[in-house]
């Protein structure tokens, strides 16, 4: 059975298609096919508090197109979740009333709470890691980093803190929210050592296929610390020459590295695993496990 994720960010809105197959040893998720359009929605709303009427549009386009795929691939079912970026803006509740009307797809806006929920649904903590050991879930956003704290395999503690990468690029992370972070996580810090890392976001992926020659989904501290030294030196339109960035990707790289980097810095984290997941996929598991518990 196929499902279908529509992720709207503050950098960029994606929508995924993923096959669930149903075996002996458990579910089996198989993503089919990733569609990703660059919206920026949160270039207008961190700085105006609002999305534009040009904006507006490019969204109601992009879902439109989104609902001829959704047309073709024929899910047996759809979510579709908004975060940093719609949480802020003022005009919100008319967009996603709009888009409902004209493609019949429910937006929902999401807290950052209800994100890290989303997020951890992913079962990350089953990715052939040891459920003897420490792990903290980073995802970072262009709106918010969403953090959760897995021990044992069981969770712990979840926060979402608007510190994104867009944000960043737009000066609106305020010390007070690096401040925020801080505290939440030196409230842990001692108790659960050693720590290991589980990152999520384009960003990670990106580092860790141009920066990290080891096989297998590591990134060392050390892989973030030269990623950093060497793309800070350069310009955007180097960035994307020299490595194929995209140009949404070539400019938010750097503070999502920082963000990392600080997080890992702080928590004496050398290691952490970029299993290739996101808010999406955290949707699929979601929708899958609730036709699961009906058929029951």
């Amino acid at each position: 059975m196929k499902f279908a994720a529509i992720d709207i960010g503050s950098n960029a809105v994606r929508l995924i298609f993923t096959n669930v197959y149903e075996t002996e040893t458990g579910a089996q998720f198989v993503k089919d096919a990733m569609y990703r359009v660059a919206l920026r929605l949160g270039e207008e709303v961190f700085l105006n508090g609002k999305i534009s009427k040009k904006k507006d549009a490019e969204m109601l386009s992009t879902m439109k197109a989104f609902k001829h795929l959704i047309d073709i691939h024929q899910p047996v079912q759809i979510m579709a979740c908004a975060t940093s970026a719609m949480r802020d803006a003022k005009n919100a509740k008319e967009i996603v009333q709009k888009i409902y009307k004209k493609t019949g797809i429910d937006i929902k806006i999401i807290s950052g709470q209800k994100e890290a929920e989303l997020i951890l649904s992913n079962h990350v903590e089953r990715f052939s890691l040891d459920e003897n050991k420490n792990y903290l879930y980073i995802d970072v956003g262009g709106g918010s980093t969403e953090l959760i704290l897995i021990s044992e395999g069981k969770l712990v503690d979840k926060w979402s803190f608007n510190i994104g990468t867009l944000r960043m690029t737009l000066n609106k992370v305020k010390p007070k929210h690096w401040q925020d972070l801080d505290t939440w996580i030196d409230h842990f810090k001692e108790k659960y050592q050693p720590l290991y890392g589980i990152g999520s976001g384009g960003n990670i992926n990106t580092i860790q296929k141009q920066f990290v020659k080891r096989k297998g989904n590591e990134v060392h501290l050390n892989d973030l610390k030269n990623a950093y030294s060497t793309l800070q030196k350069m310009s955007i339109d180097e960035r994307i020459l020299e490595y194929g960035f995209r140009p949404d990707r070539a400019d938010v790289i750097v503070p999502a590295t920082q963000i990392f980097m600080h997080i890992m810095e702080r928590l004496n984290i050398d290691i952490i695993y970029a299993p290739k997941v996101g808010l999406g996929d955290g949707m699929i598991h979601i929708m899958y496990e609730r036709m699961k518990r009906k058929r029951k």
